[in-house]
């Protein structure tokens, strides 16, 4: 079996759980993978119309609670001619999924494809730092062995010429304990409170001390919100994290309110769950 991975995953968590499911379903044969990064790059009329009739896995983070609007803007252009089949792939930052998948299945409904299955992973947060750490490390080994069970079981439905349609509602968030939930829930209503009077904006820094300008934070940022000056577009800037992810130096940052209440609320291992 043949299969298309499309994925947007600007710090590289939903690449490897994308990886993972496609090499499974594809029996890992190596020999030929048909995927495309669209961290950096959007589908175009060219290449976004996908005639073949092949499984396609969608993987997306989770912003807010649902699919980004900027993982949208990449995905735009495709299309399925033939009401092919679509696997869809969340990661999230141990919190909740929430209502991503509902829309990543309406969004694939729109352009012709049929969802025969969903799964969410916990991936390491993008505001985890070692001071507020937050799924640090994930996806790591079992995670990605999960991802090759969901592989293996999707190409089992498929095999069998089995192509249910899935209602991704049907897939529930693995509940967080009722205080924690209280707990962020407060903090969030501050936050808008404080936001409503005083709003401020939080983006990325740079410590123009320890920045070595090698330019890495600008090849990896996906909304290219990183100027010249190395500094950050607040217009522009989706708070993934990548460039502080990837910077060598350790010289730039991101101070979000949301990280330290979304550490200590959040920090119990959340498990990947699936729909077939």
């Amino acid at each position: 079996m043949k299969t298309i991975s499309l994925y947007f995953s600007p710090t590289g968590g939903g690449e490897k759980i994308a990886k993972a499911i496609q090499h499974a379903m594809d029996a890992n044969d190596h020999d030929y993978q048909y995927f495309l990064n669209l961290t950096k790059q959007s589908l175009t009329d060219e290449n976004g119309t996908i005639d073949e009739n092949l499984p396609v896995i969608f993987t997306i983070p989770v912003y807010g609670g649902h699919l980004p609007k900027i993982a949208r803007s990449r995905f735009d252009k495709v299309r399925s001619a033939c009401g092919q089949p679509a696997i869809l792939v969340a990661v999230y930052g141990n919190r909740a999924f929430e209502n991503a998948l509902v829309d990543l299945e309406q969004f694939v409904k729109e352009r012709g494809f049929n969802p025969i299955a969903a799964a969410a992973f916990p991936c390491e947060h993008s505001y985890s730092t070692d001071d507020t750490p937050i799924a640090v490390g994930r996806p790591d080994v079992l995670d990605l062995k999960a991802a090759e069970e969901f592989g293996r079981l999707v190409r089992e439905k498929i095999l069998r010429k089995d192509f249910t349609t899935i209602n991704a509602a049907d897939l529930h968030d693995e509940p967080s304990p009722e205080t924690s939930i209280k707990n962020f829930v407060s903090f969030v209503k501050k936050y808008q409170t404080e936001q409503a009077s005083t709003p401020k904006v939080f983006i990325p820094e740079v410590d123009k001390d320890k920045c070595g300008e090698c330019g890495n934070c600008r090849s990896v940022c996906p909304a290219d919100a990183i100027g010249d000056d190395f500094l950050t577009d607040p217009a522009l800037c989706i708070k993934c994290c990548a460039c502080v992810k990837s910077c060598p130096e350790q010289a730039r940052s991101l101070t979000s309110p949301f990280a330290r209440p979304l550490s200590e609320n959040f920090s119990a291992r959340k498990f990947p769950c699936h729909l077939i």
